[in-house]
């Protein structure tokens, strides 16, 4: 699934303008509102435009990161940042993507500690940026309201892309011009590096914009339209991964009444598997293979995969792989790479890149996240009920992740939403662990009302 975007390092004047404006953007903005350039470069800005500096690869979000964590640094805004359990398990994760991950190809040392620098730089700088600007529910809710309409003009090309077989975000450069199709369907991706990452995008934002619905002041407006759009980029991606991902967030979205019974709805989950691998003559995760013989797509593949990853536990456990080639069905590799062949799975990616340690820490992470929406979504203090219906959303949004995970590896700027959504768990366990949730948001110089939060926002951007 590599693309045009590693071997283009122009900077258009077009995309440079792009830049200045979020730059300024960033930089002119308050505290609880700066993060919304990096969203929109994420959203609108190919990874083909980019800075080479002696090797090194700055795109545009690098770019918004290091300018960002300048603003930081001046302003003093770090000052209050506490670390959260999850904090630390991610500090780890990072830790051993560096080094361990350094040593999956030992021939070529300098060259992957580089990469698996750029890596932990992208989520280190996204994951505490969150973690400094973002600092209780409220700050939260709105700026996913400003991210429904930012997905709007996405939404609006993706149409036009499907209609015309032209991607308009190929002027930037590291996306084709002309839209590819599969099966006679044509796989609109924007300004993504593949079709199911565009897909992936829209699906996993989808319930946080449904959670919107359920917040006071003027958020019914911004959460239909942002859904809306949200399901069209999904179904012009045509990824049948994307889609099942979103069928699993409209699923787990009903669940809210079954809060109080997770527990039980888990464990009928594995025992459905355990009768699925009884019952099954090939081992259970062929069940993506079962799956694809109605939704489509490829998932023979990705099962194939898996039972690679297991049969080859011994060739990756260690500090991880960069040699897939002897898994490769009929020996087909990646073109690009023929030492490889394709991973389509986050999971499996995470034991190639560090071994079994960085796969545990990638899942210790997503159940410490699951274990605090939990807690959130079952309180029955004085927490208010729209904001335990967000915090349920933000749990589907989780699993939306999770299950996109089966189905494709994060390689483009998509991994700034995955970062996003870990940091602002971390958050809400910090904000949920002080005495008073009033104190928390005094202490952070901001008024916990919804409406006067929805106010001032209408005022920042008026």
């Amino acid at each position: 699934m590599e693309s045009a975007a590693e071997n283009s390092g122009d900077v258009s004047f077009l995309g440079l303008v792009f830049l200045v404006c979020m730059v300024a953007l960033m930089w002119s903005l308050q505290r609880r509102f700066a993060l919304i350039p990096l969203m929109i470069t994420t959203c609108y800005m190919p990874l083909g435009q980019m800075f080479v500096v002696g090797g090194l690869h700055f795109q545009f979000f690098r770019i918004l990161l290091l300018v960002s964590w300048c603003r930081v640094w001046l302003r003093h805004e770090a000052g209050g940042l506490r670390v959260s359990s999850l904090d630390k398990i991610f500090i780890w994760w990072l830790l051993v993507t560096l080094v361990l991950g350094s040593f999956t190809q030992p021939s070529v040392f300098s060259e992957r500690f580089l990469n698996r620098c750029g890596e932990v730089f992208n989520a280190a700088g996204t994951y505490f940026l969150v973690r400094c600007w973002i600092l209780n529910p409220d700050e939260l809710i709105d700026l996913v309201r400003v991210m429904a309409w930012v997905i709007v003009p996405l939404a609006l090309s993706m149409i036009v892309e499907k209609f015309t077989s032209r991607n308009v975000f190929s002027v930037f450069g590291g996306v084709p011009e002309i839209t590819f199709a599969r099966d006679g369907k044509l796989r609109c991706q924007g300004a993504f590096r593949h079709p199911i990452l565009a897909g992936t995008y829209g699906a996993t934002l989808f319930p946080l914009f449904v959670g919107l619905w359920f917040q006071r002041g003027r958020s019914k407006r911004p959460a239909i339209i942002g859904a809306c759009s949200a399901v069209i980029v999904t179904i012009a991606a045509a990824s049948s991964g994307a889609v099942l991902a979103l069928m699993g967030e409209v699923v787990a979205m009903g669940l809210w009444s079954m809060r109080f019974h997770m527990r039980r709805i888990r464990w009928v989950a594995v025992l459905l598997l355990v009768m699925l691998a009884i019952v099954m003559s090939a081992p259970v995760w062929y069940v993506f293979a079962k799956l694809s013989e109605i939704a489509g797509g490829e998932g023979w593949y990705r099962s194939y995969l898996i039972d690679m990853a297991v049969n080859h536990f011994g060739q990756w456990w260690l500090v991880g792989t960069t040699y897939t080639a002897n898994w490769a069905p009929g020996g087909e590799v990646v073109a690009a790479n023929p030492g490889n062949m394709d991973i389509l799975n986050q999971y499996v990616a995470e034991g190639l890149a560090g071994g079994i340690v960085k796969l545990l820490l990638f899942v210790a992470m997503i159940v410490i996240c699951f274990k605090t929406i939990g807690r959130f979504t079952r309180r029955q203090d004085s927490l208010p009920a729209s904001h335990r219906r967000f915090f349920w959303s933000l749990g589907v949004c989780l699993f939306g992740h999770c299950l996109s995970f089966f189905s494709v590896v994060y390689f483009d700027q998509i991994v700034v939403m995955w970062y996003w959504l870990l940091a602002s768990i971390s958050m809400l366990a910090l904000w949920g662990a002080t005495p008073s949730q009033d104190s928390a948001a005094a202490a952070s110089g901001i008024e916990a009302n919804p409406r006067s939060l929805s106010k001032n926002l209408h005022d920042e951007f008026a």
